[in-house]
């Protein structure tokens, strides 16, 4: 039986929209001096990777030993 995995399109894409998010975006408001959004950005880019992350090793975690 095959199973199907959307897991790890969500990691993909919250670890890709965090390291988009903090080098573009952070860049963009480096450049234009803008501090609370450049401060906001770093912290959704590594709240971002952080997730994703964490969700990669919980679901791993899962197959691996509890499925």
């Amino acid at each position: 039986m095959t199973d199907i995995d959307y897991a790890y399109y969500i990691v993909v894409l919250l670890i890709g929209s965090g390291i988009f998010v903090l080098f573009i975006d952070v860049n963009t408001y480096k450049k234009a001096k803008m501090k609370k959004e450049k401060k906001y950005a770093q912290i959704l880019g590594w709240a971002n990777i952080v997730v994703g992350t964490v969700f990669c090793v919980s679901w791993w975690v899962y197959q691996r030993w509890l499925w």
